[in-house]
């Protein structure tokens, strides 16, 4: 009896050792629908606004991400994100240090890339998913005026760039017998006048018919706030702006 009982306790410890989370390799790409609102202002200049004096519109910007999970404890697992909001106006006239320029297009664009160190705190425990951790978000900035007047391309064109660290935390639950899962995700922090703050919330479904890959599909809402200011980054202007709208993309799951 002993040496059955052994048996099937150590069956049952390779069967849950086979069947563990033991890596685990997902990623999406998708579109995000974004709609741009805020302010920027040079230096001490008064700020103008950037959708009704700049004139930027709503844009279609691409997302992507991937994460890898480990079983290994102390090490954290690792998640790397790319979004690309870029937007394009056109306006009669716009004042900046000073100067007045006419038949404007201007473009700003905040391409970011996340790295965020995070650990399982609950992992698909009664259906749900905590994670906590580090974004370490790289901000590559520009906004450009062309025109007419004054005769320059390129009236303006102003690069700026940020590394800043987030708290990050996401929370998920898969609901069960089905292949549905919600999921909260969000990072923030703020200093010396500069806040990024950085939060979804979306739905997804998995299609689990293939063994090993299985693929799926994410629709969510996105909102941003970028506050940068210029005198402690060493910038000529400062930025206060939003970007939000809905995200949908295609999921990868190993």
């Amino acid at each position: 009896m002993k040496k059955l009982l052994s048996i099937a306790a150590i069956s049952a410890l390779l069967t849950t050792a086979a069947n563990a989370d033991f890596l685990r390799v997902e990623g999406a790409v998708g579109a995000w629908q974004t709609s741009p609102t805020g302010t920027i202002a040079y230096n001490n200049n008064p700020s103008f606004d950037i959708a009704d004096t700049a004139g930027l519109e709503d844009s279609t910007n691409m997302y992507a991400w991937v994460y890898l999970k480990h079983p290994v404890p102390i090490v954290p697992n690792v998640r790397l994100e790319y979004v690309n909001p870029t937007f394009d106006g056109k306006i009669a006239s716009i004042d900046w240090d000073g100067n007045t320029y006419a038949s404007v297009s201007n473009t700003l664009s905040m391409t970011q890339y996340d790295a965020v160190l995070y650990y399982n705190i609950l992992d698909n425990l009664f259906w749900m998913t905590v994670d906590l951790g580090l974004d370490v978000k790289f901000i590559d900035g520009n906004y450009k005026i062309s025109a007419d007047a004054l005769n320059s391309s390129a009236a303006v064109d102003q690069d700026f760039s940020m590394v800043m660290p987030l708290a990050y935390a996401r929370g998920r639950v898969q609901i069960p017998v089905t292949n549905i899962g919600i999921e909260v995700l969000a990072r923030g922090m703020s200093y010396s006048d500069n806040t990024v703050v950085d939060a979804e919330i979306k739905i997804d479904y998995t299609m689990d018919f293939i063994p090993v890959v299985q693929p799926g599909v994410e629709l969510g809402y996105r909102y941003q706030q970028v506050k940068l200011d210029g005198g402690s980054l060493g910038l000529d202007a400062n930025f206060d702006t939003t970007f939000s709208g809905i995200y949908g993309g295609i999921m990868v799951r190993f």
